[in-house]
């Protein structure tokens, strides 16, 4: 392989779990009497935890806790993206390491982590509160790529948005960006592509002809 260690975002990455986040902040925003879209969400505030007070919330805690209200339960439900399972099969078998560094916080994560089997198969898993400064800091990424006893030559930060990327560049290393066509209706592609990722990939299945 080209690559030794692989660091990856969970939500929208690993996991099938944008719907459940956009339909979530729609619904909690819309409870604050905020309407938004798509677009914004993507754009301020998916994995930005200051994105709220900016779109008008005083309350952030409390906003944060009626969003966990809302969408935990279908979190712990959540299933990973088509291919996943088999990929990291692929690395693991060919001696890669794997990570699994996410903006959220670890007990929005930690049980669908263990349902879909990744606790042997994921050596470092990183959330919110393990650094100072989430993506696109790429704190998390460097801390993650230590604990692995890699270095950044040999690692690949993968993930499905621009702060992953930015992160992984930032970080000094390759990036691949997951950009199936179900997730236009989140992101759009002008944008995805303006990132300069090093690989844009639809399936994961396209993954172990690139790492």
């Amino acid at each position: 392989m080209r690559y030794k260690y692989f660091l990856f975002d969970w939500d929208g990455s690993l996991a099938d779990t944008l719907p459940i986040w956009f339909g979530g902040y729609k619904k909690i925003f819309s409870n604050y009497g905020i309407k938004t879209t798509n677009a914004v969400i993507a754009k301020e505030i998916i994995g930005d935890w200051s994105g709220p007070e900016r779109l008008g919330i005083g309350d952030t805690k409390s906003f944060f806790d009626d969003m966990e209200n809302e969408v935990l339960e279908k979190l712990n439900k959540a299933k990973l993206n088509p291919g996943v399972m088999e990929l990291l099969k692929y690395i693991i078998e060919k001696g890669g390491k794997v990570a699994v560094v996410t903006a959220s916080r670890k007990r929005w994560v930690k049980t669908a982590l263990r349902n879909n089997g990744l606790r042997e198969i994921v050596s470092v898993f990183l959330g919110k509160e393990d650094v100072t400064y989430v993506k696109p800091d790429p704190e998390s990424l460097l801390k993650a790529l230590k604990l692995l006893g890699g270095n950044v030559n040999e690692a690949i930060m993968i993930g499905d948005n621009g702060k992953d990327v930015i992160a992984g560049r930032t970080a000094g290393m390759d990036t691949a960006l997951y950009y199936p066509k179900t997730y236009r209706e989140f992101y759009t592609e002008n944008i995805q592509q303006k990132w300069g990722s090093t690989y844009i990939f639809e399936d994961f299945g396209e993954l172990v002809n690139l790492i």
